[in-house]
């Protein structure tokens, strides 16, 4: 009996500190939960980013430009008859080859232009003869003066009206002005044409002309008849600078250039590319076009330091295909940033590729 009152004793102390020790951890849980402290703020550190650098180093530049164009006959005329009429005859098709002076195009006017003419010049000849048979009667005294005036007064007459019919017989047909091949006839025997109607292109296929347009900077080391490097159609040939623009076009602010090329595996059309080398610039940094920042105006590069962007103002001294020659708050071995600098920023962490 004693022992089972113990046991009693014992289970009822065991359930009070389990109780016990229940309350207390809902107390504890209560108080945590009325006194818990705030939240951290989540602040998440940049990820550092990514970029492409260079080393800058002082150099001598020797920049090279170019410049595209397409070929063009250094000689092309466009053709056209002076007066209305009918196509007679077509001496020539499209491609051939033709003299200076041979006859391209005659209107059905020719011949009876010409059947003028010879009788206008004929009156003149025979005139002329008339004025020197009077001119020798005059000398002995055999002629009055006023005959020997009419004679010579009608030998003008008729000077002035063969040339007139000269001119008029020469408007009936259409001739080559120089040596050349006959890119194009626009006409038929038996159209009839209007005056100023370009009815043939002829062109000089013994040289090429190439134009192009330049900055301002380029023609200042330039010379007539100097030769100039061209590349067209993987044909690498020279060429004679022949004339340039001294004085920009005020719409584009560049120079017209034109360069003479003699090269038989040239073909008019054909696209070329000149280079031109610019005149040194000594102890100079040339860096690329995607590491310049273009902001308000002014340029910027960003120079790394210690993984961090410095952004420094730079003045552009020329530029040459993908390069810009600058000066400015930089020195050599500076590590500048080469490519993606619109979306960094001054003061930035970044990592350098390798």
């Amino acid at each position: 009996m004693k022992d089972y009152l113990k046991f009693n004793i014992a289970s009822t102390k065991q359930s009070h500190l389990s109780i016990l020790a229940l309350l207390f951890l809902i107390f504890v849980s209560g108080m945590l939960f009325l006194f818990q402290p705030e939240p951290e703020a989540n602040v998440n550190k940049p990820i550092p980013v990514v970029v492409d650098t260079m080393k800058l180093r002082v150099q001598d530049i020797s920049p090279i430009v170019e410049y595209t164009g397409r070929l063009e006959p250094s000689k092309k005329a466009e053709l056209k008859f002076e007066i209305n009429g009918k196509i007679s005859k077509k001496f020539v098709e499209p491609g051939e080859f033709i003299k200076s002076g041979e006859k391209i195009l005659i209107l059905e006017e020719f011949y009876i232009y010409k059947k003028l003419y010879e009788l206008a010049k004929k009156n003149y000849e025979l005139q002329t003869r008339e004025v020197q048979r009077m001119a020798a009667l005059d000398k002995k005294s055999l002629l009055s003066k006023s005959q020997y005036d009419k004679t010579i007064q009608k030998q003008i007459e008729l000077e002035t009206l063969m040339y007139k019919s000269k001119q008029d017989f020469n408007k009936t047909y259409i001739e080559a002005k120089f040596s050349g091949v006959i890119n194009e006839i626009k006409v038929d025997e038996g159209d009839t044409v209007n005056s100023n109607m370009v009815v043939a292109n002829l062109i000089d296929t013994t040289s090429l002309d190439l134009y192009v347009e330049v900055r301002g900077d380029v023609i200042d080391g330039l010379k007539l008849n100097m030769d100039i490097e061209l590349l067209s159609n993987d044909i690498i040939t020279s060429g004679k600078l022949i004339s340039f623009q001294t004085s920009p076009s005020l719409e584009t602010y560049t120079h017209l250039l034109r360069i003479r090329i003699k090269n038989k595996n040239l073909r008019s059309g054909m696209l070329a590319t000149a280079k031109f080398v610019l005149p040194e610039i000594n102890n100079s940094f040339g860096i690329p076009v995607s590491s310049v920042l273009n902001d308000n105006g002014k340029k910027y590069i960003f120079v790394v330091d210690n993984y961090k962007l410095k952004k420094r103002e730079v003045n552009l001294i020329t530029r040459f295909n993908e390069i810009y020659v600058v000066k400015g708050s930089i020195k050599t071995n500076d590590i500048i940033v080469t490519r993606d600098v619109a979306s960094l920023s001054d003061d930035q962490e970044v990592l350098i590729s390798k």
